[in-house]
């Protein structure tokens, strides 16, 4: 019997099944497919201490120092996490204007980031010369993690702690007996357990309606290329939002990834890679940075985000099923707040009380709500007008 049965073998589940250990608790950990065969190892490793509210950014800033510590959860081996700068590249004056109230917020958070203008943006990000002229950038801290590393660090300290890991194993229903949570039901058989977490990622929806606990969430596929290696040219991590979103970054191997969002990509469980991906990144990105131009695509993927309508993670208890959590909701940022989230949720699990910093992520916040998320809106309206009218 377990005490704790999670569903999900991603980089959220297993960090909470870790934390879980440290605890004393016997854990049980199912996938369906393979651990970290979801969004776990089909992300590029960004952790990015700014946000656009003090929720996340508070949540964020705890979880790029939690990358930095990880090792206290692997034994001691090495996530491979490497500290870099941050450039949120602004193209027009509404965006800059738009951002400008939030630096004090930063400054409070403790989130090491500030609005510079057009020509520091470019003194920090010198391949965008030549490009689409910025009118600022939002420049701060940030680190890159090694997904696989991380992985594999976690998946070693979970097997010394004794954590039970069933590959190729699907969650089917919930055992409930007295008014909560008696087990988890698997198509390779029930697991007795007290408490079960959702972590499933872009699946968490599937998984919660299969428990008894159906999720405001919206699938929407995200996809990456990366480029042949080459000498060294930047270090800061790049994002933009304008005229659509953006990115691109060079790894220590010195391959350049990028990356581009599709204003009307379909809704939808999708981990297919497009040519209309290709030819839409290598337009937008050439458009920021002419200078890129002479590199070789040799590789693309694609995963899936899970997105909640406030983009918001979902960290907590069901009230109408107690013993049945929820961790997940990433909205894009698993793999960034996965360590922090699971080891508050794990104290909470433990009995040792909920954390503050959990208090705006509860999962059923929007229980009853119609509302979906638009996956296609524009990105600062997500943040900031909500902002205004909590």
């Amino acid at each position: 019997m377990a005490d704790v049965a999670i569903v999900g073998a991603g980089v959220a589940g297993l960090c909470l099944a870790a934390e879980l250990a440290r605890h004393g608790l016997a854990v049980t950990v199912v996938d369906r497919r393979y651990p970290g065969g979801g969004n776990t190892t089909r992300n590029v490793g960004r952790v990015r201490r700014v946000q656009l509210t003090p929720e996340l950014t508070a949540l964020a800033v705890r979880a790029h120092e939690a990358w930095h510590h990880l090792e206290r959860l692997t034994g001691g081996r090495s996530s491979l996490v490497y500290p870099t700068r941050y450039a949120w590249v602004l193209y027009d004056e509404e965006e800059r204007d738009r951002l400008a109230p939030l630096e004090p917020m930063w400054r409070e958070l403790d989130a090491r980031a500030g609005i510079v203008d057009g020509a520091a943006a470019l003194r920090a990000v010198p391949v965008l010369e030549g490009g689409e002229q910025p009118v600022g950038a939002i420049l701060g801290e940030a680190a890159i993690v090694h997904h696989d590393a991380a992985l594999a660090g976690l998946l070693l300290a979970c097997a010394e702690a004794g954590v039970d890991l069933r590959r190729g194993v699907r969650a089917t229903g919930l055992t409930v007996a007295g008014g909560r949570v008696a087990g988890l039901e698997t198509d390779g058989g029930p697991i007795a357990a007290t408490t079960v977490v959702n972590a499933a990622g872009a699946e968490a929806a599937t998984v919660g309606e299969a428990l008894g606990a159906p999720l405001q969430l919206t699938p929407a596929r995200r996809e990456a290329l990366v480029c042949r290696p080459s000498r060294p040219f930047m270090s800061p991590a790049v994002t933009f939002y304008r005229p659509q979103e953006g990115w691109f970054n060079q790894t220590l191997r010195g391959e350049l990834v990028a990356g581009s969002i599709d204003p009307a990509e379909p809704v939808g469980f999708r981990e297919d890679a497009s040519f209309r991906f290709l030819a839409r990144t290598a337009r937008l990105v050439l458009r920021k940075a002419p200078r890129l131009g002479g590199l070789h695509v040799i590789r693309q993927w694609a995963g899936c985000y899970e997105l909640t309508p406030d983009r918001a993670p979902l960290i907590g208890e069901h009230a109408a099923v107690p013993g049945l959590y929820t961790l997940g909701g990433w909205s894009g940022r698993g793999l960034l707040l996965a360590p922090i989230a699971a080891e508050l949720a794990a104290r909470e699990i433990a009995g040792l009380g909920r954390d503050a910093l959990l208090g705006p992520f509860h999962p059923d916040r929007f229980a009853g709500a119609e509302e979906a998320p638009d996956t296609g809106a524009d990105y600062y309206a997500r943040y900031l007008d909500r902002r205004r009218t909590m």
